[in-house]
């Protein structure tokens, strides 16, 4: 889960940020405004328990450690479950799923050429150490110890493109020594694949990217490759690196991973119910992961030290007659966020919450809303707090915040990105998710041993407990649920008319989509319009029948709400970008981006300017990083990514196709391809690939917004 890639979506084209004026800082734990707000909302949110749920966080984080699918996330899990059960719940759950697990029973390293000091290392999640198991099989990296220490050499290989291993030619053994940038290198299997295939004895990474390498922070991720793939911080780098300024540095690295696949391990979501009034088939989830990098305090111990206060909270509201709900209430801890995903998957992250969205298709038939957190304990840095929603839910969450007197705070922006187990919820689900709050500062210390609790904040954390519990309540008497498409409409209309200019020898089958959009806008228009009258008319009701008869016609729009939206939001979203699900757009997106680019490269070689047609080559997706490295490490990666079963392959097929033209740009670059075999290529690529892929997700988004529209046009009087 890489979170960088949330400053960007900010900044990019395609948001839909409210204006929101710039206000003064938060207010102290437990404060803030009342307006706006009803007598049952001020109640209960003056029963918030801040120090509870503080110590929650605290007690979480100091687990450690939990890794999908292993003894501490399970155990982590069991205290979750313990805690939801002590509650005046209707149900509580725990439900195992198949995951791939990884076990690190730790890594050492010593510099042999400077006294044995000892540098603080640890192993890339889901790659190797020195030696360990893998599905019970023993396997061995090191050259002592009968197998099990590593003695060799380091070099330092710079970022790891093909022209700096070139340059430095076989290394025979040594230990590549690795700048991560992820800006870059799109991900760090791709380095440490290049160092494999120049003959590295394990790939040793520090850093991040430009502007997020803490000095102190050791990273970790899921990356996974053909050799030991280690993390030191960018502290011990520089000093390595200044030991080798003196003469040749000999490393002594020792460490254990334990490694199973889907078939030997599985993790574990914890759910609890507290079954709604008069809508018990319809349902609010407040949710968070339970597995984390290092102690995780905020990513994600915060998320589920909220979660349980929420539990707490709205179960003794009911209890003490201060609360109903009449939707369900389901509070979940989601287990494997951060990998466990089925091995030879590129995508393995968010598994936790796929599984529970596939296991709970009558959640999903009936989901108001799902309320997602990761990482709430954080104080920003500058700017605002930011929260991520659906953009069906923009005038929702905006209300929400103006009537906490947070507005100035907080922002929000569309769509749901694919980092947190909102992405589940949302694009596999077809729901309706907020997710908060990943502020401007965090990245240096994300997925590092300093996300512990003296880096956590009370500011963010009593943020989040209050914006969430305003925002359940309301989900949960919601007369009709608070969907407005027309943003949606909005949001993919402005992608249209972009790639109209990218593509315009596509203009007419733009033009449909746009049609096609033109009448879902009208029939979202015509739904709000009936939902607001609705509102009225109950509101101003005089009788119990009066009041009976409306809501049953709420009831019946609420239905079709829904079921527009299970064809809207899945259909709408398209995923691929830089890497395998790395960006969120459009569906038909990747396809336009990367057809103008290659008829670019066509016109060029036409004319004669291969230069032009070498840079618009390298700006097609995966060649932004492919273009750095060889064509084995490029298409070691490349097919992982179409490898894409169960998560992205076979139900909506978001995941978007990639062309190969890594071979066409490397060959125009060294000379070795002919100008005019290249044009034969790229032409087939544009005529048998591109254009029809991009074709193809033209229909599919005019059939989805066709079908919507007439559930809505059906449904609204």
């Amino acid at each position: 889960m890489d979170k960088r890639l949330l400053a960007a979506a900010i900044g990019s084209l395609f948001l839909t940020v409210a204006l929101i004026p710039v206000a003064g800082g938060a207010p102290a734990p437990g404060t803030g405004s009342t307006s706006g707000l009803t007598p049952e909302e001020v109640a209960v949110l003056a029963g918030l328990d801040y120090d509870a749920a503080w110590n929650d966080l605290a007690y979480l984080a100091g687990l450690g450690e939990k890794v999908a699918g292993t003894a501490a996330e399970r155990n982590a899990q069991q205290y979750v479950y313990d805690r939801l059960s002590a509650m005046a719940m209707d149900k509580v759950v725990m439900e195992t799923f198949p995951v791939a697990s990884w076990t690190h029973y730790g890594t050492t390293m010593k510099i042999v050429s400077n006294g044995y000091e000892s540098v603080q290392i640890t192993a890339y999640g889901d790659s190797y150490s020195i030696w360990g198991y893998e599905d019970h099989k023993m396997y061995t990296f090191g050259n002592e110890n009968g197998g099990k220490t590593l003695v060799a050499p380091v070099v330092d290989c710079g970022l790891g493109t093909m022209d700096e291993f070139d340059a430095i030619g076989d290394l025979g053994g040594a230990i590549a020594l690795i700048h991560r940038d992820d800006n870059i290198q799109g991900w760090n299997n791709v380095p440490a694949f290049e160092a494999y295939l120049h003959g590295a004895s394990a790939a040793l990474f520090y850093g991040y990217f430009a502007g997020a390498d803490l000095p102190e922070g050791i990273k970790q991720d899921s990356v996974g490759g053909p050799l030991p793939i280690l993390s030191i911080s960018p502290i011990s780098a520089m000093h390595i690196k200044d030991l080798m300024s003196a003469g040749p540095v000999i490393l002594k690295v020792d460490g254990q991973v334990d490694m199973l696949s889907e078939k030997f391990a599985e993790s574990v979501n914890v759910a609890a119910y507290m079954i709604g009034t008069t809508r018990p088939n319809e349902y609010v989830v407040i949710s968070g992961h339970i597995d984390c990098w290092w102690a995780g305090a905020n990513d994600d111990s915060s998320s589920i030290a909220a979660m349980l206060e929420f539990a707490r909270l709205f179960s003794e509201a009911r209890k003490a007659g201060t609360f109903v709900n009449e939707r369900t209430l389901v509070f979940c801890s989601v287990g494997a966020e951060e990998e466990g995903g089925p091995q030879g998957t590129w995508y393995n992250w968010l598994v936790g919450s796929y599984e529970f969205v596939q296991a709970h298709p009558e959640i999903m038939n009936g989901l108001a809303m799902e309320l997602n957190m990761d990482g709430v304990s954080f104080k920003k840095t500058s700017g605002r707090y930011w929260v991520e929603n659906t953009w069906e839910l923009n005038s929702f969450v905006y209300k929400s915040l103006v009537d906490l007197g947070v507005s100035g705070q907080v922002g929000f922006y569309n769509p749901i990105w694919s980092w947190t187990d909102a992405w589940s919820f949302a694009a596999k689900g077809g729901g309706s998710t907020v997710q908060v709050m990943w502020p401007a500062g965090f990245d240096p210390y994300y997925h590092t041993q300093v996300d512990d609790m003296p880096l956590q904040d009370p500011e963010p954390f009593d943020l989040v407990l209050r914006l969430y519990t305003l925002m359940a309540i309301r989900a949960a008497h919601a007369l009709v649920i608070p969907l407005e498409f027309q943003y949606t409409v909005d949001w993919a209309a402005g992608y249209l008319k972009s790639e109209k200019m990218t593509v315009p020898s596509e203009a007419k089958n733009i033009d449909k989509d746009l049609a096609a959009l033109k009448v879902l806008r009208a029939q979202a228009v015509a739904a709000n319009s009936y939902a607001a009258s609705l509102n009225a008319q109950y509101a101003a009701a005089k009788t119990p029948e009066e009041k009976a008869a409306i809501w049953e016609k709420a009831n019946a729009l609420n239905r079709v709400l829904i079921d527009a939206r299970r064809i809207i939001t899945p259909w709408t979203l398209g995923e691929g970008g830089l890497m395998g699900s790395w960006d969120v757009f459009l569906r038909s997106d990747q396809h336009a981006h990367d057809l103008g680019l290659v008829n670019s490269a066509i016109t060029s070689l036409s004319r004669g300017q291969t230069a032009n047609a070498i840079g618009a080559l390298g700006s097609v997706y995966t060649m932004e990083w492919g273009k750095y490295f060889s064509r084995g490490a490029y298409l070691d990666t490349f097919n992982n990514m179409m490898n894409d079963f169960m998560y992205w392959g076979d139900d909506f097929d978001q995941q978007q196709a990639y062309v190969d033209v890594h071979w066409i740009y490397l060959g125009l670059k060294d000379g070795s391809l002919a100008g005019a075999d290249a044009l034969t290529a790229l032409k087939s690529i544009r005529d048998n690939q591109l254009i029809p892929w991009f074709e193809a997700d033209l229909d599919v988004q005019a059939w989805a917004w066709t079908a919507s529209a007439g559930i809505l046009d059906a449904g609204v009087p």
